[in-house]
């Protein structure tokens, strides 16, 4: 399938590249713009405080600013582990698959993990950008596929209703496609990211590739623990979560780097990371489109700040009309 030929246009190793072929490193991925790279260095710099193993990061992205591969560079400074491969995506052709304002294209970006890949590692640890990692993940590589492709978390039981109702589903379980353990030779022996591309180009899902993921593989998944991806949204949950979480996942359309996000509970661990980091610096993200503007003004009234949600719904009706 010619979709993903030539795709990676270039890449950049920072740190130690020694760890890239070594038997011993973990592998983790990533598929960004440049709008999540705060997520993807805070998260990294969370890995790196619970994690001792040798890691190899790779971030596939379309765009990325000259400040934060600075960052990157100075996370691998600071210690000999570690290794970070910048992939530079030749865009184009994902500009062809369905997109929203919450989910850009790049999170199409995991099906370009084998092309790069299949040759340095059997394994690798797939993490969206909105997670922060709070405890060791070193035993989740050592579970066994069980002749499986993929290792994920079981996403809210609502979601699989979902599944059965608009994708009629035949499975017992609808997973999160923001926690995924690939095996990459299952992976590539059954030919899954031309197979997810294509089904991606002739339908509109509503959840995007994480519908395909499922519709691909659902019954050569293998469930995690809950721990392995704590799904969370800022907007609309106030539960605690429990002490032995490895992956808080800020799901849904706050994110904790938003100052919409900033009233909730949970969002001050998030900060701490943040605050110990290269991106410390990093201001917190403020409404520059109309429905930022609203969420803002949303968040502010749930939390009794009526004048600054008054604020924000008027900047929300001016940019709506002038657009």
């Amino acid at each position: 399938m010619d979709f993903l030929k030539n795709i990676i246009l270039k890449k950049e190793i920072l740190g130690n590249n020694k760890l890239i072929k070594n038997t011993t490193s973990l592998h983790v991925a990533f598929g960004i713009d440049a709008n999540f790279t705060i997520g993807t260095g805070v998260l990294i710099y969370s890995i790196l405080q619970h994690n001792n193993n040798n890691m190899v990061f790779h971030i596939f992205t379309d765009s990325i600013y000259p400040e934060d591969v600075s960052r990157f560079k100075k996370l691998t400074s600071t210690t000999h582990n570690i290794a970070i491969i910048i992939y530079y995506v030749n865009p184009i052709n994902f500009s062809q698959l369905s997109t929203s304002f919450i989910w850009s294209q790049a999170t199409y970006y995991r099906f370009l993990i084998n092309t790069s890949l299949n040759n340095i590692t059997d394994k690798i640890l797939y993490l969206d950008s909105d997670i922060l990692c709070i405890n060791s993940f070193k035993n989740l590589f050592q579970l066994d596929f069980k002749k499986n492709i993929l290792m994920a978390v079981s996403d809210f039981p609502e979601m699989l209703s979902y599944s059965k109702k608009y994708l009629t589903l035949n499975s017992e379980f609808y997973f999160n496609a923001g926690v995924l353990l690939i095996n990459l030779n299952n992976w590539n022996y059954n030919n899954i990211s031309n197979k997810a591309i294509e089904l991606s180009l002739k339908n509109n899902f509503k959840y995007y590739d994480q519908d395909v993921l499922n519709l691909l593989l659902a019954n050569k998944t293998l469930l995690l623990e809950k721990k392995y991806n704590t799904i969370y949204h800022l907007a609309d949950m106030n539960t605690p979560i429990s002490n032995d979480t490895i992956f808080l996942h800020y799901s849904g359309s706050v994110k904790p780097w938003q100052s919409w996000g900033q009233y909730h509970f949970l969002t001050p661990l998030w900060l701490k990371y943040k605050n110990n980091s290269p991106w410390k610096d990093v201001p917190i993200l403020q409404p520059k489109t109309y429905k930022q503007a609203k969420f803002m003004a949303r968040m502010s009234y749930r939390n009794k700040k009526y004048n600054q949600a008054l604020h924000w719904y008027i900047k929300y009706i001016f940019w709506k009309i002038f657009k």
